[in-house]
């Protein structure tokens, strides 16, 4: 059979986050069909990340062979909504049943774009992590960086986008600007938040691509680990950030991607995201009624609204991801998590790794 799944890259390609979402619904496509995946075709896209995933510069020209050779079906964010949109898996079966995809032997299912966002390939999560972590420098990065962290403190993960974002005039105009650079002020308060509760039990782990005099109210004010240094780090980044007992995010997929890939609390800046009148924040106002099943939010606004009057949400800080106001008051709700999770990760009382555990339990009898 000749059977293929890939992710379409576009002229220039994008971001690391950008490009990781159609090759996750690419990967389950090809799981589903039986079919071969091929990688995004990263020879196009201007950060040269064929150099992290060892592919060709020159593969985007094997990718348009095949698409002329063979015949072409597009899976779309149209195709999605059609059959049912929420999980591409299910929506995949379904359009895959009704192309009798299973009962042809040649074609290639192309698929492209960030919609959906990560919630869509949640499935694909294990897959997305150990790509990134096979990448050719993410292993090394990555020892690299664990001799620069304290095992004993918290680690606090801050993605500071600034480079090709810029910060809107007002703090009214964040929700209407897309790739914004959120103030360094905010971060800086958040941390200061985080000096007064933790004092020197804590270091800050700072991912950014801006240079040390942009970050010098960071680096010098904060106990910071930096992975500047380092070359072809935006895999390894990643996975750093996400292996982090708090992140503090920017409004950016790399962000976003970090924080799928976490089951830590995470933070995002409160006036970038929408208000809702049931009480809750999402990341995207209500999408357009042509477009009714594009983002998850109706169903999270109803969902929440149930769990609320249910009394399973009680405060902000009962969420993992946190909006923080641009005061940077971090719920004190959301520290204690942080602390909990320092604390079951402590090599000392983990019986596989120490050796020992705790007799007995407070439900013990």
């Amino acid at each position: 059979m000749f059977r293929y799944c890939m992710p379409r890259v576009r002229t220039q390609g994008h971001g690391l986050g950008n490009e990781l979402v159609p090759w996750a619904r690419a990967f389950l496509a090809a799981r589903i069909l039986d079919a071969r995946l091929l990688p995004p075709a990263f020879g196009l896209n201007r950060r040269a990340y064929w150099q992290d995933f060892d592919t060709s510069p020159d593969d985007w020209i094997y990718h348009r062979a095949i698409e002329r050779m063979l015949p072409v079906i597009e899976f779309t964010e149209a195709d999605f909504i059609a059959h049912g949109g929420g999980s591409a898996v299910s929506a995949l079966r379904s359009f895959a049943a009704a192309h009798r995809l299973r009962n042809r032997s040649v074609y290639v299912l192309v698929t492209e774009g960030l919609w959906g966002g990560y919630g869509h390939v949640a499935a694909a999560r294990e897959f997305m992590r150990s790509t990134l972590y096979r990448s050719r420098y993410a292993a090394g990065n990555l020892l690299r960086l664990q001799q620069r962290i304290d095992p004993r403190k918290v680690l606090v993960g801050m993605h500071v986008r600034l480079g090709d974002f810029v910060a809107p005039t007002s703090i009214g105009d964040y929700r209407r600007v897309a790739n914004a650079s959120l103030p360094l002020d905010w971060f800086c308060k958040v941390a200061d938040g985080l000096q007064e509760r933790l004092g020197d039990d804590w270091q800050l782990l700072l991912v950014s691509d801006g240079g040390p005099e942009r970050l010098r109210a960071l680096l010098e004010g904060y106990p910071c680990v930096t992975t500047g240094d380092m070359a072809h780090r935006d895999c390894s980044d990643a996975l750093a950030l996400a292996s982090a007992d708090l992140l503090v995010c920017s409004a950016s997929s790399y962000s976003s991607l970090a924080a799928f890939l976490s089951d830590a609390p995470y933070l995002c800046f409160a006036p970038s995201l929408f208000a809702h009148p049931e009480g809750c924040y999402s990341m995207h106002g209500d999408p357009p009624p042509s477009r009714p099943h594009c983002s998850p939010t109706p169903a999270a606004v109803r969902y929440f609204a149930q769990a609320r009057d249910a009394g399973r949400v009680s405060d902000a800080g009962s969420a993992r991801g946190v909006a923080v106001e641009a005061d940077g008051r971090i719920p004190p709700a959301t520290l204690e998590r942080v602390l909990r999770r320092r604390e079951a990760r402590r090599w000392e009382l983990d019986l596989v790794c120490g050796g020992v555990t705790p007799i007995g339990s407070e439900s013990g009898g």
